[in-house]
């Protein structure tokens, strides 16, 4: 597919190709790679990686941080623009609803927090597969001044935590257990208008506002983003930024706070070793699917909703459908309620994948699977008390189980660690799965899946939702 010359540019500037970016090209063809999947293009992005900084040539991570070039991160974009390119049939390329539990994250996915990583881990022996936003930003999408192709510098630090993310995630994305998806609203500018717009409706006719508790938490990251941001000043400012702190500082007082700093910036392996370009460089924070889309891709995929982050589950919960009447399915939402369960916390993939492929907590993850094939068929209001009561009995019976499995577990993790000389957890927690009658739905979005969406299957709503709660935790294993 290529650009017609009187096209709008895909740079999102509104122009027509002819008068925007035709001129100063990006170095590419517009045109689609041959037709892959989307783990292998993710493979071959991971490979361009390798290859783009050095790592096949013996590169180390640490000269990687002291000697990453503009030009290398224009190239990498340039690359992740040829795999993803202008109207590429994204939907066509997701997984269809299936039997498979299939759970789509919907949190904050900034790298550098670690935060997909982390409620990938701890969540990965409950599903059998994650679909995830790719934190990739497509170059398609950005106007010449915030594009990583056009000015790279701006990007280096972010391209550092990508690389580290992808390098994390790149087990799990082979093994099939996550799905790396591209978001997309980046190649359907229709789409997007409508999810923008469905949510900024919603937004104003609920007077909806960020809680407390969302600022409570951006306020740490944002002051930990500031931190690390001075780390990298050079020498000249940040001796100004000290001086304005504590004006009282003395010259060998300041000459051992510059030092210290620079110190701070060489030992920490998530900062470039290098001083931040001048102009600045742009500071990004990531978050995935807004609700709407959430929804799109969980009726298109069949997948259910998973989040940790309360703001975005109160806005999951007011889109659930109770027709039928609220207490149906009362008596399994309240039993997992109840429960407790244990999670796998700063776990090396690979002892994850291991844990998976002896089929650890498989009874467990059946009962899911059943609960979830179930849940989406359509029944009567009397089958589906009969099966709430049925599943919340059954529930205690697998519940059991995985106790006695997560204590084999608990004897292996201390065998793994004590060989690999590395440090980990096991922490507790809630799972709080919500199950409407009519599932969670929001009626704009099947319409925009009526029309993309030809000739699939997909479901009328997301039967199920469910909540990490991680703040019931009473105890870690260390």
């Amino acid at each position: 597919m290529k650009i017609g010359r009187n096209d709008p540019c895909s740079c999102g500037s509104g122009k027509k190709y002819k008068k925007c970016c035709l001129n100063k090209q990006i170095g590419l063809e517009v045109s689609q790679p041959p037709q892959r999947s989307i783990k292998e293009r993710n493979i071959i992005l991971y490979n361009a990686i390798l290859d783009i900084f050095g790592f096949y040539k013996g590169k180390t991570w640490d000269d990687v941080r002291r000697e990453m070039t503009d030009d290398q991160v224009r190239e990498l974009y340039k690359v992740f623009a040829w795999l993803w390119p202008p109207k590429i049939d994204v939907m066509s390329l997701l997984p269809e609803p299936s039997n498979k539990l299939r759970g789509f994250y919907m949190g904050e996915t900034n790298p550098s927090l670690n935060s997909v990583l982390k409620n990938i881990v701890r969540y990965s022996l409950y599903t059998d597969e994650v679909l995830v936003v790719n934190p990739f930003f497509s170059p398609w999408t950005l106007a010449s001044e915030f594009n990583p192709i056009d000015n790279p510098s701006n990007y280096k630090q972010d391209t550092l935590e990508m690389i580290a993310f992808l390098f994390q995630i790149s087990p799990w994305i082979e093994s099939g257990f996550v799905n790396l998806i591209p978001n997309p609203v980046d190649y359907d500018s229709d789409l997007r208008t409508n999810v923008w717009g469905m949510a900024q409706k919603r937004w104003k006719d609920q007077k909806l506002e960020l809680s407390k508790e969302t600022l409570a938490e951006i306020e740490p990251k944002g002051k930990e983003s500031l931190k690390k941001f001075m780390y990298r000043l050079p020498k000249d400012k940040l001796a100004i930024t000290i001086k304005k702190a504590i004006p009282s500082i003395s010259d060998k007082a300041l000459a051992e706070q510059i030092e210290y700093v620079q110190r701070m910036r060489h030992n920490d392996r998530m900062l470039l070793d290098q001083e931040v370009p001048e102009g600045g460089e742009l500071q990004i924070m990531r978050y995935g699917a807004n609700l709407e889309l959430g929804l799109y891709i969980g009726q298109a995929t069949g997948s259910y909703l998973y989040t940790n982050n309360n703001q975005q589950w109160g806005e999951i919960l007011s889109t659930a459908n109770n027709d039928f009447g609220p207490e149906i399915w009362s008596p399994l939402t309240k039993s997992f309620q109840e429960l407790e369960f244990n999670f796998l916390n700063n776990i090396d993939p690979v002892f994850i994948n291991r844990l998976k492929e002896e089929g650890r907590l498989e009874s467990f993850r059946n009962f899911l699977r059943k609960l979830w094939v179930e849940v989406g068929d359509n029944k009567s209001t009397k089958d589906i008390n009969t099966l709430a009561r049925t599943f919340s009995d059954e529930l205690q019976e697998e519940y059991g189980k995985a106790k006695e499995e997560w204590s084999k577990i608990d004897k292996d993790l201390i065998k793994w660690i004590t060989g690999s000389g590395g440090l980990s957890a096991i922490i507790s927690g809630g799972m709080n799965w919500q199950i409407p009658a009519l599932g969670f739905c929001i009626g704009g979005v099947g319409n925009l899946l009526e029309a993309r969406i030809e000739r699939r299957n997909y479901k009328n709503n997301v039967p199920m939702a469910v909540f990490l709660d991680l703040e019931k935790k009473n105890k870690i294993f260390k």
